[in-house]
């Protein structure tokens, strides 16, 4: 049997089909590229730097016991008078005022209360007694994108209930001790932007003191913010600083893979017919050597059959062909009698000839066919 060297698909047919592995290596190439270029739309290992500034304002109306004394009800922030007695203080209204602002919009989440503390510390500054009062119980919000909020508080506070208090602790213990009431408003923030790694967290507190266990007082607001006027420093692995360019890139690359695709399908569906037929003829011949032996006859086999008064039964399947030599035991025989156009198996017997008939052009398209058809039909 004759040894048949088989040519893979992509390298055999019309001569366009043999710079299809060429445009299918362009095309990975191209890739790799636009891999490279939409690299450029990001940026890696960059220090992002957020700045966010904070303000904070206190106002208090201190309510007097005895309005004669001063002629008034109660005493502003503005007042002339900044040292009351303090056994003349009944209460202290106040409004503490927070403002976050950020450069740019971020997620923001922010907790914030009112707590009244009063300290007793000893001459170097030791604490001695301590008690905290919720004045206004936490409360949380939530912005999914802002750059600023305002967080404003009003409490009323008992000041003659706290100074009585640590005069009760200092008298009780004999103490030389300094005593102070402080009103604050704390608020905790929470902010994520998409260009952090990591969470900005900070602790602000809007406060003011006014000492206990004196004969007049005077009230002390702390307007200190942690970051007037610093810098956050966030550290970014991965960001996305053009999205414009990553759109073109993603958008070639798209076209470039489709591309490649197409190509990839027009080769299984264009295979051309004398490349499928010698496959087919090969792997038969590979697979079932054993049953079949080559003839080399100069007429053609449905000839010889007549010569010899066979009946012809045609075969549709090599399958088949197979079936029956099983059955009759009789070997098969192979001719091709058009080389690389038509190969034909067939089994004699005394009275019938099985006969499978495999042409090139079972394997054309219908398209194909029709154009072939035609070309005789004009020939005629």
């Amino acid at each position: 049997m004759r040894d048949r060297s088989v040519e893979l698909p992509l390298l055999k047919g019309k001569p366009k089909e043999k710079y299809i592995p060429l445009s299918i290596i362009v095309g990975t190439v191209v890739i790799l590229v636009l891999l490279l270029i939409a690299s450029l739309a990001f940026t890696f290992k960059n220090t992002y730097k957020l700045h966010y500034s904070e303000k904070s304002y206190i106002d208090y109306k201190i309510y007097l016991t005895d309005e004669n004394v001063y002629g008034k009800k109660y005493i502003s922030k503005n007042d002339e008078i900044k040292k009351p007695v303090a056994s003349l203080i009944d209460k202290i209204d106040t409004t503490m005022d927070y403002t976050f602002k950020s450069d740019e919009k971020i997620g923001l989440k922010y907790t914030y209360y009112v707590v009244a503390k009063v300290e007793v510390n000893d001459s170097q500054g030791e604490t001695l007694f301590k008690k905290e009062d919720i004045l206004v119980k936490k409360k949380t919000m939530e912005e999914a994108e802002a750059d600023t909020f305002k967080v404003s508080e009003k409490a009323s506070v008992d000041y003659s209930k706290y100074n009585q208090i640590a005069n009760e602790f200092v008298s009780k213990y004999k103490l030389t001790a300094n005593s102070k009431l402080t009103v604050s408003l704390v608020v905790d923030i929470e902010g994520k932007h998409t260009d952090f790694d990591n969470k900005l967290n900070d602790k602000e507190v809007v406060s003011f003191s006014i000492p206990l266990t004196e004969k007049t007082v005077g009230i002390e607001p702390n307007y200190n913010m942690s970051n007037n006027a610093d810098a956050v420093l966030q550290y970014k692995a991965f960001i996305l600083k053009n999205k414009t360019l990553l759109f073109i890139v993603l958008l070639f690359m798209a076209v470039d893979i489709m591309a490649i695709v197409y190509i990839v399908i027009w080769v299984v569906i264009n295979r051309d017919a004398q490349t499928l037929y010698t496959r087919k003829l090969d792997r038969i011949l590979k697979d079932y050597n054993r049953y079949i032996s080559e003839t080399i006859i100069t007429e053609r086999v449905e000839d010889m059959m007549v010569t010899r008064s066979l009946r012809i039964e045609v075969i549709k399947k090599f399958e088949d062909l197979l079936d029956i030599r099983d059955s009759l035991n009789k070997p098969i025989l192979y001719h091709e009698e058009r080389p690389n156009e038509e190969a034909v198996f067939y089994i004699l017997t005394e009275r019938i000839g099985y006969i499978y008939v495999m042409r090139r052009d079972d394997f054309l398209k219908k398209d194909d066919k029709k154009v072939k058809q035609t070309k005789k039909t004009n020939k005629k």
